[in-house]
């Protein structure tokens, strides 16, 4: 009976030591992941991987999330537009290949603002209000930045209990693909091409960056002013073709071709260079100038920008001459086709 106690006794001693051990661990692994990544996601990810059917349990975990009468927190914007922000991780998706679309779920408070005339569709309890976005002054800072005077701002005034919500589709203006950023991982600004935006969070102001070199403004390819985006939240951009992201270490310096340039982060510097060489500039097809961008910082450039597009379609367009030839439709004799019809 001794024998047993002290056995017991012992198998006792090590259960607590490995208990102890394994919550030492899981408190480690605990603090990493909150280090490493936002609240909402782990909770977002523990709640999809436990096989539990209680809710109870699930309510514990987070009960922010799931309780109906948690107060919901929301944001103002510049114009004092106030919303719960959206989760774009869970209410977006980009669809298509080459000719992309966004669309994003909308649940009751939450307000998307997009650029006005690129909505394809809205669903049942969505309502849209055309706004400047802070007045006379903004819309014509937005406007001289390459997008339009107004905004729109979807707002869904329907039923909670709906499984998707509201729902919002946009499309672009030219055939291109869509760019999700987040501007607070870029120190709050990102600087874009001009026209760039298409919808963010109704927390992200529209802003005129200029050039800081006059070299630049008249020979970058994307003009004295550019579109800056800062704030708080997601943002869509469009580009044409293929999207290039590059990272850049202090002081490398990428030279682009113009009009490539998407978008970058506030710490890049912008400039244009000189390409050398005479046989260069005379047949290289760049002309004069390319882009130079410094580090440190990321950039995303395009593979087909519009404007490239489109003037080399207008290059192939005729302009006029021709052979002269009238166009007729439905041939055969006017005269006869007359005296048939008085025949009959």
């Amino acid at each position: 009976r001794s024998k047993t106690t002290k056995t017991i006794a012992k198998a006792t001693m090590t259960t607590c030591r490995i208990t102890k051990i394994f919550c030492a661990k899981m408190m480690r692994f605990d603090n990493l992941l909150s280090s490493r990544f936002p609240k909402n996601i782990i909770y977002r990810t523990l709640l999809h991987c436990m096989p539990l059917t209680n809710s109870s349990h699930r309510t514990r975990l987070h009960p922010r999330k799931l309780s109906t009468n948690a107060p919901a927190t929301t944001t103002s914007s510049s114009d004092g537009v106030v919303a719960e922000p959206i989760d774009f991780d869970v209410s977006s998706r980009i669809e298509g290949r080459e000719s992309q679309v966004v669309i994003v779920n909308l649940s009751p408070g939450q307000v998307l603002r997009a650029e006005s005339g690129s909505m394809l569709y809205m669903t049942h309890g969505v309502s849209m209000e055309t706004t400047s976005g802070g007045g006379m002054s903004t819309g014509f800072t937005r406007l001289l930045s390459g997008g339009n005077f107004f905004l729109t701002d979807f707002r869904y005034n329907g039923s909670s209990g709906l499984k998707n919500g509201g729902q919002v589709a946009l499309g672009t203006d030219f055939p291109s693909k869509i760019l999700r950023l987040s501007v607070d991982e870029y120190g709050g600004k990102i600087v874009c091409q001009k026209g760039a935006f298409l919808c963010a969070s109704h927390t992200i102001d529209i802003e005129m960056e200029f050039a800081k070199k006059m070299t630049a403004g008249f020979f970058g390819g994307e003009g004295f002013i550019l579109q800056s985006l800062t704030g708080n939240g997601d943002i869509f951009v469009k580009a044409g073709g293929t999207i290039i992201r590059k990272t850049l270490k202090d002081e490398e310096t990428l030279r682009i071709s113009s009009g490539c340039l998407v978008a970058f982060s506030r710490t890049v510097d912008f400039d244009v260079q000189m390409i050398a060489g005479i046989k260069n500039v005379m047949f290289g097809g760049e002309g004069l100038f390319v882009t130079t961008l410094t580090g440190p910082g990321t950039v995303w450039l395009q593979g087909a920008p519009p404007d490239r597009i489109i003037g080399e379609v207008a290059r192939r367009v005729p302009r006029g001459g021709g052979l002269g030839i009238p166009l007729v439709v439905g041939g055969g004799s006017g005269g006869g086709g007359d005296e048939g019809v008085g025949d009959a």
